[in-house]
């Protein structure tokens, strides 16, 4: 932006002050205890760990349900439980709406420890929790740090109430990281977000698995098959899994020693599924509903996959294509924005139309069995390079400085000499 300096406070390049702040928790966390909680929800932790090791000063500030700080790896962790009462209050209130009780629970205890840190920029988690972020963007709108709001899904509001937050909170706020700018477009559209020239494209999150050993995972997971293809994400409609499986139908008639190897939270479709297998009595012996497995499990499933299927209509981000990416799978996703950008435009994987399956099997059949371990080490590199916890810090911190230096003078101190 072009700015006039003699508007704005002066940076002198120190290291920064960053806090990055969550303004809600799932009601799943209640008597998790943060350090288990932290393992499984890896953006809390590893995006944090990743700035402080750039040399700059992190905190997190979690809204909870129990208070608990720490620091390790250069980070200082502030879980934040609110008052009884409001807690209390905010559980009627979720009842009532048939709703997330903690969508009604006022951060006022997190956001005030937000604004004892003194931070020289907040990196906000969630544009649409907007009660709580209307809080913290009133509570630091004159003088206060500026705000980086990152997307973690979801739609502008329905209500008038919701709209007016969430018009509110993208006005006092410095930038918006969405994983694409086609996520940004519905807010843009329905006149929320009024500074299109404040959005970036920035992933939802990353992961921390790495590459191992295809055999040593395969002794340890059992999976076996030439390829072996996994599916992993809801059975639900939007991730049209029916067209995946009509894909691997495809490559198997083809290639009868693949193997598909199913892992789903939730099995809406499921039926649907196996119903599509009973007319299809030579693929069902191929077709492996494993159901749930713990995240510790994960890196080791991934690690024994020669491909991803992926068939969803939409997605906010692709968590699954992400983790598999990390483990050198070669992802086979449907032509949708955040794949477009997770895969380089098809670059490091392989696109195909929403709902055809027959172009799905086509490409995956294209690949030389023989060039696919060259493949996997090209994504593992890209992932590294573009997809990292550690990329994603390395794009955070300019953007972070533009925020600091655009922020309008309110004293004659920088922001980051303490």
């Amino acid at each position: 932006m072009n700015a006039n300096p003699e508007q704005f406070q002066p940076f002198d390049g120190q290291p920064l002050r960053v806090c990055f702040v969550m303004l809600h928790y799932a009601q799943s966390t209640i008597g998790v205890d943060p350090l288990e909680y932290l393992a499984d929800v890896p953006i809390h932790a590893a995006l944090p760990e990743a700035v402080a090791a750039l040399g700059h000063e992190v905190h997190l500030v979690h809204q909870y349900p129990r208070d608990f700080s720490f620091t390790a790896k250069r980070v200082h962790y502030h879980f934040v439980a609110e008052r009884s009462a409001v807690r209390l209050a905010s559980r009627f209130a979720g009842r009532i709406r048939g709703r997330d009780p903690a969508l009604y629970e006022p951060a006022a205890r997190s956001i005030q420890r937000v604004r004892s840190i003194d931070a020289d920029v907040l990196h906000v988690h969630g544009t649409t929790l907007n009660l709580n972020l209307n809080l913290l963007v009133r509570s630091v709108a004159r003088n206060g740090s500026p705000v980086l709001l990152h997307y973690h899904g979801g739609y502008p509001a329905r209500s008038a109430f919701g709209r007016k937050l969430q018009r509110a909170n993208f006005e006092q706020t410095a930038r918006y990281g969405f994983t694409t700018a086609s996520h940004a477009q519905p807010f843009i559209d329905g006149g929320l977000l009024n500074h299109p020239e404040r959005v970036f494209e920035l992933m939802e999150t990353s992961s921390t698995f790495r590459w191992r050993d295809r055999s040593d995972a395969r002794r340890e997971t059992g999976m076996l098959g030439d390829p072996v293809c996994l599916s992993v994400g809801r059975l639900h409609e939007i991730k049209d899994p029916l067209t995946m499986l009509r894909g691997f139908d495809c490559i198997q008639s083809i290639r009868p020693s693949a193997e598909l190897y199913l892992y789903y939270l939730t099995d809406e479709c499921l039926a649907t599924m196996r119903e599509f297998l009973v007319s299809r009595p030579e693929l069902r012996a191929h077709v492996h509903f494993c159901g749930r497995a713990a995240f510790a499990e994960m890196e080791a499933i991934y690690n024994s996959a020669d491909f991803v299927l992926q068939a969803s209509t939409r997605e906010f981000s692709g968590n699954a294509v992400l983790e598999a990416m990390a483990c050198g799978v070669i992802p086979v996703v449907t032509d949708i924005p955040s794949f477009r950008a997770m895969t380089a435009d098809g670059q490091f994987g392989i696109l195909f139309p929403i709902g055809d399956a027959e172009a799905l099997a086509r490409q995956v059949l294209a690949i030389d069995a023989s060039s696919i371990a060259e493949r996997s080490e090209a994504i593992r590199a890209h992932f590294e390079r573009a997809l990292s916890f550690r990329a994603l810090a390395n794009q955070l911190i300019p953007v972070y400085r533009e925020m600091i230096a655009e922020r309008p003078a309110v004293t004659t101190t920088s922001p980051v000499a303490r």
